[in-house]
Parts: structure tokens; C-alpha cells; sequence
């Protein structure tokens, strides 16, 4: 895959298109529920303790990020130590690898071969080991894993062009492309592959995208067919695989289910694209539970256009995105009991039906409720964020 056609192959939503879908500011909502204290007791409590304040936003910036419209800096995930990794647009247009640890140091990371032209991060594990993929001198994709030390190791599946997505406990899932078609593979911490087809038929695949794997060894994520059409696959820790396309997903090219994150629970989530609706790209958020039963929805925030969801952690706290009547960009968090706060980085600008993509963009939730994501100024740079 070259490093343009890997960022065209790439689903809808996700934060590799950063130059297709960055969203807009809101006023920041008290988080009700999430951090609250419980007060129970007895008649004898007279003054209970006060609730915590509201959560607030610290903004991550790498100093050698770009300046320009699309240019800047993408926090994808947190982990529950509050490692933070992402990647950065510098001003030549150059992807590069960041972690940001628990004291807000940052680390640069770029694969350490000749003529590489790009280093993208895109999931940290719980031990801070961390998984992406990087171009080489001849535009070709390959996966790496960086050790929490700051080991890098460089990888694909036997004569094949590679990206990692996903890692826990060293495990990495990964797409790979070949003479046979396209493919998924698990690497194993001692090395060894094991590599998997979502529908049997490899030909019939333009690309296989695992975007999660959890703590037990289960996959979930997406892959385009021959017809353009996008799917989303469950594979479980025994290897069975499970096509998923949710209700009411369009079926044309361009459209169809993406799923993009999963907790330990296997409890699924990310959106459906069911096409263009009176000259606006359609989509809507989607939770999928471990017994197979979807909820489709937009979160209810008045004006509400297309939503997608984009992460979720263990207690089923869910994190995603909606545009309102003017396409302004607003993030969104789902409680464990279905309860919506929508929130928005104060620094983040709000132009209606602006060009430069508006907006807050949450991407990544840990156990405890940390939000990482990123957003747009007015002159479309992206910062990333943390909101905790």
C-alpha cells in the first residue's frame, strides 16, 4: 500500500483521514455520573462532600508540529496510566509518531530506517508499548511495535506490504496486503504470525483494517470489498470469524458498517454510512453488544446531524462525534447508563460550513474516564487534547 493510497483506503471516520473529518467546539457540560461521589449513608450524614469539579481540557502540542490548515497534532488513545500516543503533521507535510507520558513529556518517534517518509502511531497497550506503521523510501507501508523503552522493531507478514493497528499485551493486530489479496495477521510478542481472512476470499478484499484487540486476544474491525462496500468482522479468541453489518447501513460504495473499538466485554462500537442525504453525507453511531444486538443512534443534542462513535472503554463509557445544523463538529459522551454529555475544547473554533473542518474531535477514553482526541482553530491547525 502506498502511504497516499493507504490514507484513501482508510474508513470514513478515522483520524489517519485527518484532512476528511475534524470537528467543532461546544461549551463544556458538567460530566454527571462519570466522576460523581457517591453520597449514600445514613439520616446522620449532615453535610455531604461536595462533587468533583468538572473535567477539564489540557491541550497537547508538539513543538515540531506544522502551523498550516490540516497541519498539527492528533492524540488517538490514552492509556490507563495517562500515556497518551498520537501522531503529528510537521511543515513539510511529514507524519511523525508521539507519546506523551503521565508528566506531559513528549517523545518523538520516527521508524529509524533510511528514507523513511512517515511514522504513524495508532494504539498503546496497557505495559505503554505501542503499534503504527511507517513509509518507506519507495512510498511502501510497514508495521513497527515500540517497547515501552523505546525498543523499535520493524515487521510484515512474509512478502507483504503491512500496517499495524492495534496492540494489547504485546500482541499486535495488522492489515497486510499480498500477491493473494487483502488480509488481517496477529503477531504474537515472541514474533510468530497468525493471519486471517474476514470472508474467505482474499481476492474479492481491498483492505482488512483490525482496529482492536482486547485483553483476551479477540479482533474487531473493517474491511472494504471488491464493490467498495465497507463491513466490519468480530474474530474471537478461537479464531471464528463473524461478518457484522448493522441495521440500516447503506450498501453502496462508499458506505456500509465500521467498527473501530472494543472492550474487554466484547462490547463493539463505531457507526454505519447509509449515503448522502439531502446533499449531506450521512452517519450514525453504533453499539454492538457481546449477544449480537445493535443500537443505532445519534446522540439526542438538538440539531443533531451525522454521529459516529469512536471509542469505548471497560465500563462501557462510549466517546464519539455529531455535527449540528451548520456541520460544526462537537464530541459526545455516552454513559454506561445511556445518559449524553456533549463537550466541546474551548480553544476549538466553530465556523459554520467552514472548509478548514471545525471542530472537537474525541478519539480515545481509559478506565477512568480521560478523554484524548483533537481539535481545529480557526485556521484549521489540529492540537490535541486531553480532557479529564
Amino acid at each position: 500500500m502506498s502511504r497516499n493510497n493507504s490514507a484513501n483506503n482508510k474508513l470514513w471516520f478515522r483520524a489517519s483521514q485527518f484532512s476528511a473529518f475534524v470537528r467543532s467546539a461546544i461549551s463544556i457540560a458538567p460530566l454527571v455520573g462519570l466522576f460523581a461521589v457517591g453520597c449514600g449513608g445514613g439520616s446522620g450524614m449532615q453535610n455531604p462532600p461536595p462533587p468533583p469539579p468538572p473535567p477539564t481540557f489540557a491541550t497537547i502540542d508538539v513543538a515540531e508540529a506544522g502551523t498550516t490548515s490540516e497541519q498539527g497534532t492528533f492524540a488517538l488513545e490514552i492509556n490507563d496510566d495517562g500515556v497518551v500516543a498520537g501522531y503529528f503533521i510537521d511543515p513539510s507535510g511529514i507524519i511523525h509518531g508521539f507519546v506523551q507520558n503521565s508528566a506531559g513529556e513528549i517523545t518523538i518517534v520516527d521508524v529509524p530506517v533510511n528514507g523513511n517518509l512517515g511514522t504513524e502511531i495508532d494504539s498503546i497497550d496497557a505495559s505503554g508499548d505501542t503499534a503504527g506503521f511507517y513509509f518507506d523510501s519507495q512510498d511502501e507501508e510497514h508495521s513497527f511495535v515500540r517497547a515501552a523503552d523505546g525498543t523499535i522493531t520493524t515487521f510484515d507478514p512474509p512478502n507483504s506490504s503491512s500496517g499495524a493497528q492495534s496492540i494489547n499485551g504485546g500482541t499486535v493486530a495488522g492489515g497486510y496486503v499480498d500477491v493473494n489479496g487483502a488480509h488481517g495477521y496477529l503477531r504474537g510478542p515472541d514474533g510468530t504470525f497468525t493471519t486471517f481472512d474476514p470472508t474467505g476470499d482474499p481476492t474479492q478484499v481491498r483492505i482488512v483494517i483490525p482496529y482492536a484487540i482486547n485483553a483476551s486476544g479477540a479482533v474487531a474491525g473493517a474491511y472494504i470489498d471488491s464493490a467498495e462496500v465497507h463491513h466490519s468482522f468480530f474474530r474471537d479468541v478461537n479464531g471464528s470469524i463473524t461478518i457484522l453489518d448493522a441495521p440500516g447501513a447503506g450498501t453502496a460504495a462508499n458506505e456500509g458498517t465500521e467498527l473501530v473499538s472494543m472492550n474487554t466485554g466484547d462490547v463493539i462500537v463505531g457507526g454505519i454510512n447509509v449515503g448522502v442525504v439531502n446533499g449531506i453525507g450521512k452517519t450514525h453511531c453504533v453499539i454492538r453488544a457481546a449477544g449480537g444486538t445493535y443500537s443505532v443512534f445519534d446522540p439526542p443534542q438538538s440539531g443533531a446531524q451525522s454521529s459516529f462513535t469512536e471509542a469505548i472503554n471497560e465500563g462501557g463509557f462510549v466517546v464519539g462525534t455529531y455535527r449540528d445544523s451548520n456541520l460544526v463538529r462537537h464530541g459526545f459522551l455516552r454513559e454506561s447508563d445511556g445518559t449524553f454529555v456533549s463537550f466541546d475544547d474551548p480553544q476549538a473554533a466553530q465556523l459554520p460550513l467552514s472548509s478548514v473542518n471545525q471542530g472537537t474531535v474525541p478519539l480515545g477514553i481509559n478506565a477512568s474516564g480521560a478523554v484524548v482526541g483533537f481539535y481545529s482553530d480557526a485556521n484549521g491547525v489540529r492540537h490535541g487534547f486531553t480532557w479529564q
